[in-house]
């Protein structure tokens, strides 16, 4: 008789713990089930900071500057322009010219990283003077500085250009 009481003991608690665990897994379903539109993320980098739907999030909105017209300056301690003519978002194209000996004419196309102001240019005419531009735009937009670099042996050339 003891080992049937003993029997229907261990059932009982083995139904009970059975029984706790699925209700405590019905309730954790119930939780994941509810709709999650009466909240939005603000921090879309982390997920971390939730606010109420009727909350206004303000978005940084990165600015695009016009680059288009003359930037005049030196390259190479020359004389030298820039004549931006077409822009489009961060893209841009234009040719620049600098006062060698004979003058070197290259038409360039560039993008601009305006979360960095960094501007890269590259030379679109095939010539022995042919490169790469990387520099910055200044944070009044004003001035653009930096560096060619000649594709055919890696000399850099400084400039730096103003707009007019």
């Amino acid at each position: 008789m003891n080992k049937n009481k003993l029997l229907k003991w261990s059932l009982a608690v083995i139904f009970g713990f059975t029984t706790l665990t699925y209700i405590g897994c019905e309730q954790k379903n119930e939780k994941a089930e509810q709709p999650q539109n009466d909240k939005v993320t603000a921090d879309n980098t982390t997920g971390n900071q939730e606010v109420p739907k009727d909350t206004v999030v303000t978005v940084k909105k990165i600015i695009i500057p016009d680059l288009k017209g003359k930037w005049s300056g030196v390259f190479d301690g020359r004389s030298s322009v820039l004549n931006i003519t077409e822009q489009t978002d961060s893209n841009f194209s234009g040719k620049i010219t600098t006062n060698y000996r004979q003058v070197m004419n290259q038409d360039i196309k560039g993008t601009l990283t305006p979360s960095k102001m960094e501007i890269t240019m590259t030379d679109q005419l095939q010539s022995r003077s042919q490169g790469k531009y990387s520099a910055v735009l200044s944070s009044d937009l004003q001035m653009i500085s930096g560096t060619f670099t000649l594709d055919r042996d890696g000399s850099k050339y400084t400039f730096n250009l103003k707009k007019k």
